[in-house]
């Protein structure tokens, strides 16, 4: 099985623990990934809450230079380098608030490799609202979305408030450029205010973006969940956003509180089977899994947008 997953949070743990995928006690290890055909992960380097904006921007280059090192691996920066035939890394920023209020530091992730700017995670910050307040974007987020389109990195509304998240959606449709929710679910499934009501589905969809679905329990049901509950979301997800926009972004090693069944990434075949199990057959399934991420990212990674003055 191929597989594309929207995002991780290996990365930032594995540096935590001074581990490498090779013997990584996570969710993602050399041996789970050995069990793809083909194998592609967006891995968030996120900021931790404990230390200040200077301290995460500082971090962020310690925890990249370490996974990067240690594992021998390059992040992909352009569409160019998304292969088919290998595996492909893409790096992005979780809580970008570690930008502090200097727009530079954006073209400084942007050299490191950044392809992907998750704006929030929490909170009020220099950027605006997250997902947990009714606030929308700053001054200073707005000058910081354009900055980044401009740039050619791309946009990811998953943590961001209602409003922020329809101000993204308005000033990249501005641009002509996708947004992608990298894990978020369907609001009207589970109301969590970490899922996506279905106007900001849409408008992720309208754009040409993606969505990955989060396997965070309290985000798949308000009860306990279980793989059905997985694909309860990406069968929704499909409705309401079609079929080539909809995909995985699990969200492993930055949950603890997975549904029944899945353990590490050696089980989302369970999800596979659960689709198929529902009436999907091999190519939906597929796209789910890998196709959706993979044509997004072979077109879209790192392509730069037209100033708008």
């Amino acid at each position: 099985m191929k597989y594309f997953d929207l995002h991780c949070d290996t990365a930032t743990e594995l540096f935590d623990r001074g581990e490498n995928l090779s013997d990584s006690t996570l969710h993602i290890s050399d041996d789970t990934i050995s069990s793809f055909k083909t194998y592609s992960q967006v891995f968030a380097i996120f900021s931790k809450h404990s230390l200040s904006n200077d301290e995460c921007f500082d971090r962020f280059f310690k925890v990249t230079d370490f996974f990067e090192l240690s594992n021998g691996i390059k992040f992909c920066k352009s569409a160019a380098d998304i292969n088919d035939s290998r595996c492909n890394f893409i790096l992005s920023v979780e809580d970008a608030r570690l930008i502090g209020d200097d727009l530079s530091r954006i073209d400084s992730l942007y050299e490191r490799g950044v392809r992907i700017f998750t704006p929030f995670w929490s909170g009020v910050t220099t950027l605006g609202g997250s997902f947990d307040t009714d606030e929308g974007l700053s001054r200073f987020g707005i000058k910081a979305a354009k900055h980044c389109l401009e740039l050619g990195i791309t946009l990811d509304i998953s943590h961001a408030s209602f409003k922020s998240a329809r101000e993204i959606l308005s000033i990249a449709s501005e641009y002509g450029a996708p947004v992608i929710a990298s894990h978020s679910n369907s609001y009207e499934i589970c109301p969590h205010p970490r899922n996506l009501p279905d106007d900001i589905i849409s408008g992720i969809s309208s754009c040409g973006g993606i969505i990955g679905v989060c396997l965070h329990s309290p985000h798949l049901s308000t009860e306990h969940s279980g793989i059905s509950d997985v694909a309860r979301h990406v069968i929704k997800l499909v409705g309401s956003a079609g079929p080539d926009a909809v995909c995985l972004g699990c969200d492993l090693d930055g949950t603890d509180m997975l549904p029944d069944g899945i353990s590490s990434q050696k089980d989302l075949f369970k999800i596979a089977e659960a689709l198929l199990s529902y009436g999907f057959d091999d190519e939906q399934t597929e796209k789910v899994f890998y196709r959706n991420a993979f044509d997004f990212f072979k077109k879209n990674l790192g392509i730069k947008r037209k100033a708008i003055q």
